[in-house]
């Protein structure tokens, strides 16, 4: 009976631990956006924070007046809002005009792109006839509108990631503001001969969180450089914006380069002669391949200390694992994580130098007697 006893309270406790673990993992499923959106608002509020102390030791007028916490941080939200929209205005206006002058000369320009294709067929007869898939061009075009689905699911889409930033800035700004309490409450769930070490921790994975979100910037304004430079020796019109938009697209992962280079390629579509097109593309994916593979490496190790071959290892798990989502956060994370690893193999050397030190004096002993 005893035994019948055991085996069934086992079983039972085994299946509650199973349920209750399927539990979790569902639970963590069902809120992974929730726990990305804090993630990327405690990276944002880290990089954020030393801006904030700055401006909160700044003493002003001549009874030294600081200002208070929430001041300090809604004055880097009013720079960062201003700077957005100083480059919104600056990047917009321009591209609204191109895209105009883009829409109004696109019939001559298939006109002269399909006498083009019955010209080179005139002279290669052996190449394949491209001028009906020319006069294809704007069919296919307006066909593509099914691979982005309807207009409706397109807004649901933009005014969902709107919430998601607002939701995201407003976690930051409370984070900021209560990073003193959040973290005294996260360090009283550790015992406290733990809780100094684990102090440590966070100091520095914040200090990687920080150097990252400056690695970003500095990333944009690289690529921007690059970019601008690049296509004012190509010749083309506008090098100045086609650099500002490289480098804000550089911010966002994967698709931004190719955002990036959309604006470039248009104008040397319309541009003679007709090898431009291709320059245009071949320096735009020069720089992608450059970017991906040895500016962003360098960088991080630099801004986050990250190796770049970690960095490169990062990018693709985070790229397969969370798309988009998983580049932007794989090299703090795996930062973060690098951090955590070292703490660990510390104290685990730090626990093992007891014994290495009672070992030696116990052979001492032993010569001494004999």
């Amino acid at each position: 009976m005893a035994r019948s006893r055991d085996l069934i309270t086992t079983t039972v406790l085994v299946s509650l631990t199973v349920l209750l673990v399927v539990g979790l993992i569902r639970l963590l499923i069902l809120i992974t956006e929730i726990l990305l959106l804090i993630l990327i608002s405690a990276i944002l509020a880290t990089g954020i924070s030393p801006l904030v102390v700055l401006l909160q030791r700044l003493r002003v007028g001549r009874r030294e007046w600081r200002i208070p916490q929430t001041g300090a941080i809604l004055l880097v939200y009013a720079a960062i809002l201003v700077v957005v929209v100083l480059m919104g205005g600056i990047i917009v206006t321009p591209l609204v005009a191109e895209t105009r002058g883009f829409l109004a000369s696109f019939p001559e320009f298939l006109a002269q792109l399909e006498q083009s294709a019955r010209l080179l067929q005139a002279r290669y007869p052996r190449l394949p006839d491209l001028s009906a898939l020319v006069a294809r061009l704007p069919q296919e075009l307006a066909g593509l509108s099914r691979y982005f689905g309807t207009a409706a699911g397109v807004v649901f889409r933009f005014f969902g990631g709107l919430v998601s930033t607002v939701t995201v800035l407003f976690m930051t700004f409370y984070m900021l503001l209560e990073a003193r309490q959040i973290k005294q409450a996260f360090l009283s769930l550790f015992p406290p001969a733990q809780a100094a070490r684990v102090d440590g921790i966070l100091h520095r994975v914040g200090l990687k969180f920080g150097g990252w979100v400056r690695g970003q910037l500095l990333l944009g304004l690289i690529i921007g450089v690059v970019v601008g430079i690049g296509t004012w020796a190509l010749g083309l019109p506008y090098p100045l914006l086609l650099g500002l938009i490289a480098g804000i697209t550089e911010l966002i992962p994967i698709i931004g380069p190719i955002i990036g280079a959309i604006p470039a390629v248009l104008l040397a579509l319309f541009q003679p002669p007709w090898w431009w097109f291709l320059a245009v593309i071949a320096f735009y994916t020069g720089v992608q391949q450059l970017e991906s593979n040895l500016v962003v490496p360098r960088v991080m190790r630099m801004a986050v200390g990250l190796s770049p071959l970690l960095t490169v290892i990062a990018l693709l798990v985070g790229g397969k694992l969370l798309g988009i989502i998983g580049v932007l956060l794989s090299v703090p994370l795996a930062a973060a994580l690098q951090v955590v690893v070292g703490e660990v193999l510390q104290a685990i050397r730090e626990a093992a130098r007891p014994d290495a030190a009672v070992r030696p004096a116990a052979g001492e002993d032993q010569a001494t007697g004999a």
